[in-house]
C-alpha cells in the first residue's frame, strides 16, 4: 500500500477531514511536517481543501530557526499556502512560568494553534504526529508511572485536531519524501539525549530492539491500542454516571454527590474526580495521581475545605463535595423594562417588564426565580450586582433591616454559594436577595398601580 493510501485510508477510518474543510498544518520544516504538508496538498486537490501553515520560532536555536522559517516560507510560497509566522522567547517563558523548556513549548504551540483557527474560522489543526512517535510517547509515560489512561498514548484526534501520519513509521515518512524529491530541514538538537524524549527514540528503545526485544514498537502500540478503547469505554461509562452525580452551578461550580461517591469503587472514584476536575478547568489544567487520591481521600473522610493547584479549591456541604476556582469579579448591569441584561460573572439573565395590577400573580414564593414589584415605590436606576461588604436590607415582612450576610446565615446558606446570589437595587438600595426575598419597602399593597415584573434565568451550560 502506497504512503498516499495509507494517509487516505486513516483519514477515512477515524472521519478526520470532510469535503471543503480548511486545515491549519503545523509546519517545522522537519521531514514530518514537511510530508504532512505535501500529501494534503495532494490530497486535497481532490477533497477541496484550503491549507494554510504555521511555523512557531521558539527562539531556542537563532541560527536554525532563521534557516527553517526561510526554508517554510518557500515551501508554502511554491504550493500557494498561506503561511503564518509567529515567534515567542520560550526559554524565558519558561522561566517565567516555572516549567520546563519542553512543557512550554507544548503548551504555547497548542494555544497558538487553537487562537488561531479560532480566529481565522478554521476547521482543522493538521499534526505530523506518526506511529513512532506513539511508540515513544507511551514508552515515556510508563517510566514516569503512569495510569491506564495515559498507556492510551496520543490520540489520532481530539476536537479540531487531527493527526493524518498517525500509522506511518518514520522510515514511510523518509521514503515518501525521498521518492518526491522533497527536501526539509534536519533539527540537529534531535540528535542529543540531553532531552528525555531524545534519549527514548535515540538511546533506549535502540537498546531494547538489539537486546530485549526487537518487536517492542508493535508491542507498545498494541498495549495503546488495546488501552485506548477501554479508555473509551470506561470514559463514557463515567460521563454516564456524572449526569445523575453531578450539578453545575450558574458560577460553575461543580457539585458532586457525597452519599453515591463513597459507594462506588476507587478506580471509579479517581475517574469521576478527574472528570469533574478537567470539566471545571476547561481541559487546561493537568491533575496527577497524588493530587486526585488526596482529594479522594478528603471525600471519603468529609474535610471541610482543600486547596488543589491551580487556584482551585473544595468544600463539603450538605453531602456535597464543591469544586470551584476562586473570582473576584465585581459586576453591575443597568436594567430597563422591556430589554433582557446578562451576566458574564454567573450564567444568568434577567428581564424586567411592566405590568397592569391586575395581570400580575401576587402569590408569594420563598426561593422564587421572578418577583413583582410596586411600581410606583421603586426609584430608578435600576441595576443587578454582587452582594458587597456591609449590604443590608428589610425583607418583606420584618420591621427591621438585616444584613444580607446575615439573613443567608439564617437560612443556612453556605459561604461557597454566595458569590453566586445578585441581588437588585434601585437608588434607595437592594429590593430583591434573588431567589429569596424583595424588599418591604417596594412590596404591592391594595392602592398599587402599575407592577414592575423582573425575571431571573438561568442559561444553559453550553
Amino acid at each position: 500500500m502506497t504512503f498516499a493510501h495509507k494517509v487516505i485510508e486513516t483519514i477515512a477510518r477515524h472521519s478526520l477531514l470532510a469535503e471543503g474543510d480548511s486545515v491549519l498544518v503545523a509546519l517545522s520544516g522537519g521531514p514530518d511536517s514537511v510530508a504532512l504538508l505535501h500529501i494534503l496538498h495532494q490530497l486535497g486537490k481532490k477533497q477541496k481543501l484550503k491549507l494554510y501553515a504555521i511555523y512557531i520560532n521558539h527562539n531556542i536555536r537563532k541560527k536554525a530557526a532563521k534557516e527553517e522559517e526561510r526554508f517554510c516560507r518557500e515551501l508554502c510560497s511554491r504550493l500557494d499556502i498561506e503561511l503564518f509566522i509567529v515567534s515567542e522567547d520560550i526559554p524565558a517563558l519558561a522561566k517565567y512560568l516555572g516549567k520546563g523548556v519542553e512543557e512550554t513549548g507544548r503548551d504555547f504551540r497548542y494555544a497558538t494553534f487553537e487562537n488561531l483557527a479560532k480566529e481565522n474560522k478554521i476547521d482543522k489543526i493538521a499534526l505530523g504526529h506518526h506511529a513512532d512517535d506513539r511508540v515513544e510517547t507511551v514508552l515515556f509515560r510508563i517510566i514516569r508511572g503512569t495510569g491506564k489512561t495515559g498507556l492510551a498514548g496520543i490520540p489520532v484526534k481530539r476536537d479540531r485536531v487531527i493527526r493524518p501520519l498517525y500509522e506511518l513509521t518514520k522510515q514511510e515518512i523518509l521514503d515518501y519524501l525521498k521518492e518526491n524529491k522533497q527536501s526539509y530541514c534536519l533539527d540537529e538538537s534531535n540528535r542529543s539525549i540531553e532531552y528525555d524524549r531524545n534519549y527514548i527514540r535515540n538511546k533506549l528503545l535502540v537498546d531494547i530492539r538489539h537486546n530485549l526485544n526487537p518487536q517492542i514498537d508493535k508491542a507498545l502500540l498494541t498495549l495503546s491500542e488495546i488501552s485506548a478503547e477501554e479508555e473509551s469505554f470506561l470514559q463514557a461509562l463515567v460521563k454516564r454516571r456524572t449526569a445523575r452525580l453531578i450539578r453545575r452551578t450558574p458560577g460553575d461550580k461543580i457539585e458532586l454527590d457525597l452519599r453515591a461517591y463513597n459507594t462506588y469503587d476507587k478506580w471509579f472514584r479517581r475517574r469521576l474526580l478527574r472528570h469533574c476536575l478537567t470539566v471545571l478547568s476547561g481541559g487546561e489544567s493537568g491533575f496527577d495521581r497524588i493530587v486526585v487520591d488526596r482529594l479522594d481521600d478528603f471525600c471519603r473522610l468529609r474535610g471541610k475545605s482543600l486547596s488543589l493547584p491551580d487556584g482551585f479549591q473544595a468544600v463539603t456541604t450538605d453531602n456535597k463535595l464543591v469544586l470551584y476556582r476562586r473570582h473576584t469579579d465585581s459586576y453591575d448591569v443597568a436594567l430597563s423594562p422591556g430589554k433582557t441584561s446578562q451576566l458574564t460573572t454567573l450564567r444568568l439573565n434577567f428581564r424586567m417588564s411592566v405590568l397592569d395590577a391586575g395581570k400580575a400573580t401576587l402569590s408569594r414564593k420563598r426561593r422564587a426565580d421572578k418577583v413583582y414589584l410596586a411600581l410606583e415605590k421603586v426609584t430608578p436606576p435600576m441595576v443587578v450586582r454582587n452582594v458587597r461588604p456591609g449590604d443590608k436590607f428589610r425583607p418583606l415582612g420584618l420591621k427591621g433591616t438585616k444584613k444580607v450576610g446575615d439573613y443567608l446565615t439564617d437560612r443556612k446558606i453556605h459561604r461557597v454559594f454566595r458569590d453566586e446570589i445578585p441581588v437588585v437595587c434601585d437608588k434607595k438600595g437592594i429590593v430583591w436577595l434573588v431567589g429569596f426575598e424583595i424588599a418591604d419597602r417596594v412590596k404591592i399593597e391594595s392602592s398599587s398601580g402599575k407592577v414592575l415584573k423582573i425575571e431571573c434565568i438561568k442559561r444553559s451550560k453550553s
